[in-house]
């Protein structure tokens, strides 16, 4: 057991201990709010495989709704005769149960047996609103199985975006009854997700209290699709993997994709559209798209690109759901949301145009940068050590400038390296440290703090049990 409150993962904005304990064998009699049975039984559940019976009759764990909480917040608060764990919105009650399991799991490190726990007050919140996580599944597919292992984990960090790259150069990997054809794309691993499973996997996400961002690819990162479809590109004979700018049918084509893709999740509202590291060549050497470009009056091909991305984000507006591009230096419609990933001035670059941010700068969120030099990696990749994701600040020094406009950080793990069998184990326990960078007020951050309180969770099997 340990006496001391502060070992949560992430870790709460207030932790008061107060005198007494109270004695873990006495704990029975879990209640939740109605519609809500499903926490006290998961409890229940993840109790029992820590050896504890929280169905008996005993001191009770009472779960309530506060109106006096913000919304993913939460407060636990134990006695002798009593735990109330109170949460602002069903995803605080959530967080609050999985944080109590926390507590639990700790305090019978040695078994049930005289296992006691503290007894005072802990208060949480998060820091941001948006918490993400970039799963690459278009380079090497991964089963609806991973899929949920990769939520399950997120929702225990309390993490509450999945951010699903499924459409890339290698492979198609939602379900086209319009192109059928899409789903024969798989250079590295075959496959691709029915339109029930990804119904399966989004409800699984809503029961975690995760919302799923799809994303799907333009202009380019599209060789895959084109060498199906030649006649998007500018040249026919040389497909390349962007799509050709000026043509009236690619538009057509790609309205209909987006409206068929976005269908399979009516749960988000918002949809990526990608739109980064699109090659000029073909579009430099197109006689349709250097006359559009004079029609428009734009002085370089990358302009036209930007009108071209702007007219998509339109259509996604015109859909009633908010678009999501990479930065790329262009001025996005302000209603678009920016992700910036290559360096933290993008953070800055947007600012003045008033668009929303997500921070994702590589160097110190992607995931299929090594965590040691034992991993495979590529010769460009920097080492990106557990450290180096904890020490992240998504605001950078611009936190006063910024403000709202940063809904959040999302960490990546594409996959070009990273076949099915390493998803977790490039997830760990990178994903662990990011989880404090997304949910902890800065001046509660401190690694040597973090590390103790990584290795009692560990010592004590937590993330050996169940998710909720």
């Amino acid at each position: 057991m340990t006496n001391d409150f502060d070992i949560l993962i992430p870790r709460p904005r207030t932790i008061e201990q107060t005198p007494g304990v109270l004695k873990v064998e006495s704990l029975g009699g879990v209640t939740a709010p109605e519609n809500f049975e499903r926490f006290s039984a998961a409890l229940i559940r993840n109790g029992k495989a820590m050896g504890i019976d929280l169905a008996q009759k005993g001191v009770p764990v009472k779960m309530v709704f506060s109106a006096d909480i913000k919304v993913e917040s939460f407060e636990i608060t134990v006695t002798p005769d009593e735990v109330t764990i109170a949460g602002g919105d069903p995803a605080g009650l959530f967080y609050g149960a999985g944080a109590f399991e926390q507590l639990l799991c700790v305090a019978v490190n040695r078994g049930i047996r005289g296992a006691e726990m503290p007894c005072g007050k802990i208060s949480d919140s998060p820091r941001f609103g948006y918490r993400g996580l970039m799963l690459d599944s278009a380079r090497h597919f991964q089963s609806v199985e991973t899929i949920k292992q990769v939520l399950a984990l997120m929702a225990r960090l309390r993490l509450n975006i999945f951010h699903w790259h499924i459409c890339d150069s290698q492979g198609f990997r939602s379900e086209s009854k319009l192109f059928p054809e899409l789903n024969t794309l798989a250079e590295m691993t075959p496959g691709f997700y029915t339109a029930e499973e990804i119904k399966e996997i989004c409800d699984f996400a809503a029961e975690h209290f995760i919302t799923v961002i799809p994303e799907i690819e333009m202009p380019g990162h599209s060789k895959g699709l084109l060498a199906l479809h030649p006649e998007l590109c500018c040249d026919p004979e040389n497909p390349g993997k962007e799509f050709c700018l000026a043509k009236p049918e690619v538009r057509t084509f790609l309205e209909k994709l987006i409206s068929e893709f976005v269908a399979l999740f009516p749960g988000s509202k918002i949809i990526h559209l990608g739109g980064d590291e699109a090659g000029t060549e073909n579009w430099d050497k197109c006689p349709l798209c250097q006359k559009l470009m004079k029609v428009k009056n734009l002085s370089n091909i990358r302009q036209l690109e930007n009108d071209f991305m702007n007219d998509m984000a339109a259509f996604v507006r015109s859909l009633g759901l908010t678009p999501v591009t990479w930065f790329t230096g262009s001025i996005m419609e302000s209603t678009t949301i920016i992700q910036a990933w290559r360096t933290i001035w993008e953070l800055k670059e947007t600012l003045p145009h008033g668009n929303r941010m997500i921070f994702s700068v590589h160097d110190q969120l992607y995931l299929d940068y090594p965590n040691t030099a034992a991993e495979p990696f590529e010769n460009w990749m920097p080492v990106l050590c557990e450290s180096g994701v904890y020490n992240t600040e998504p605001y950078a020094a611009w936190e006063k400038e910024i403000g709202d406009l940063l809904l959040g950080p999302e960490t990546c793990l594409w996959t070009e390296t990273v076949p099915e069998h390493r998803v977790i184990a490039k997830l760990m326990p990178r994903l662990v440290a990011f989880s404090e960078t997304a949910w902890c007020a800065a001046m509660r951050k401190e690694w040597f703090n973090y590390t103790r309180r990584k290795e009692v969770l560990e010592a004590s099997g937590w993330f050996d049990i169940k998710a909720l």
